[in-house]
């Protein structure tokens, strides 16, 4: 049996885009995705700097006609009620706004959207298949060992191994090199909503970023608005706030007593119906030693996942596969898939996630907080907050140098 160019381990964003982009160059690419789509996931809010992305595989039509359209970023103090203080970003006024908005999109449906580009770009897509473990051959990688649907075992062989397992993190956990990111011991408490206040006009699909508390029990809520009227409602706290309300029990009394705990939020809900019961995800945050090696690559969560903080799970996927696979495409046609062929993929990747890291730190610190909500705020910092909010954190402009300098990430 022939082998295939690249198999790809996992359905979501990272490699759904690696292998639409992957097959449209003309290689021979199987996905292998565990669940069936559709599928719930979180990370809903898309990130200008994606848009690009999109458009190149040839979903953004689809994109823009299925999803709610998203202008900004408004950040709201938790502690007052309809008169908080609150500070909007408006994309449009990034450094470089090459797209001024993004969207806010349902992870089922979107997800499903990306892996049927994928096929329809050319890839194998077998949904129900398991990935047991990596295959190697004298240190290289050289495909997969897969359980399908009925339970059958099977070997597929592949010139290179493309790890977008999420979460699972697939080879870097059975390399040992997964690590915590310092400071970012949180969990998530998410539900859902319908009938939830909203903005209006251009901005009824801005995300609201509802910031509580201090100290150990800083914390914050996101409101998400879908075209359809449900909205995403989840919060974001310390480890030290949950063994504080040990006592209260599961996930909805969590929530419940995250909403108590930010007055802007509760008022936002009120009079909305909770359409799903509060769920909790914790310990998210970590980060792995190496990214690539002879014959395999990670893309996506699998890589490691910072928070869901600045929406930038999707964006750094979507962004390192569709990278990923020209570089896969490149190192393919000259038999070297090795890590040195993948030296300045990984750097632009890592370079963009540590300054995401280092400004989310930032914010749990204190630091951040008050260079959000300045007024007067000074243009450039505005301006760099937007571009950050944008997603615009690969190349080397003024700028991201300063916001490197200004918010280093901590070990």
């Amino acid at each position: 049996m022939n082998a295939f160019d690249a198999v790809v381990i996992g359905g979501g964003p990272g490699g759904s885009v690696f292998a639409a982009r992957l097959a449209a160059l003309g290689r021979s690419v199987v996905v292998l995705e565990r669940a069936h789509h559709p599928r719930f996931h979180l990370g809903e809010s898309l990130l200008p700097a994606s848009v690009g992305v999109l458009d190149a595989i040839g979903v953004l039509d689809e994109v823009r006609d299925t999803f709610m359209t998203k202008r900004g970023a408004r950040f709201v103090e938790g502690a007052g009620g309809p008169a908080a203080r609150e500070a909007r970003y408006a994309f449009a006024e990034a450094f470089s706004a090459r797209w001024d908005h993004a969207f806010q999109v349902p992870r089922d449906r979107f997800d499903e959207l990306l892996l049927r580009r994928a096929g329809a770009c050319g890839a194998e897509v077998r949904e129900g298949w398991e990935v047991t473990r990596v295959a190697f051959d004298g240190g290289r990688a050289a495909g997969v060992e897969a359980r399908s649907e009925d339970g059958t075992s099977h070997s597929i062989a592949a010139r290179v191994v493309v790890d977008a397992s999420g979460r699972d993190a697939v080879l870097a956990r059975a390399g040992r090199s997964v690590e915590r990111i310092a400071h970012l011991d949180r969990t998530a408490l998410f539900s859902q909503f319908r009938g939830t206040w909203r903005d209006a006009g251009d901005r009824e699909g801005d995300i609201q970023i509802v910031v509580f508390g201090d100290g150990d029990g800083r914390g914050w809520f996101w409101l998400i608005p879908f075209r359809d009227g449900r909205t995403s409602v989840g919060a974001v706290v310390s480890s030290a706030w949950i063994r504080a309300r040990q006592r209260l029990g599961g996930a909805g009394a969590l929530f419940e007593a995250a909403v108590e705990d930010a007055p802007t939020v509760a008022w936002m809900l009120e009079g909305a119906e909770c359409i799903m019961a509060p769920g909790a995800t914790a310990d998210f945050s970590f980060r792995v030693g190496s990214m690539c090696g002879d014959g395999w690559l990670i893309v996506g969560d699998a890589g490691g996942f910072i928070d869901p903080l600045f929406s930038t799970g999707a964006h750094l996927a979507m962004h390192g596969a569709f990278t990923g696979a020209d570089a896969v495409h490149a190192a393919l046609d000259t038999g070297g898939v090795s890590p040195p062929r993948f030296e300045s993929w990984e750097r632009e990747v890592r370079a963009g996630s540590s300054l995401f890291t280092g400004v989310v730190q930032a914010f749990y610190s204190g630091d951040l907080i008050p260079q959000i909500f300045a007024d007067p705020q000074h243009p450039f910092l505005r301006r760099s907050i937007t571009s950050l909010l944008s997603g615009d954190v690969f190349g080397d402009a003024l700028w991201v140098r300063e916001m490197r300098t200004r918010f280093p990430p901590q070990v």
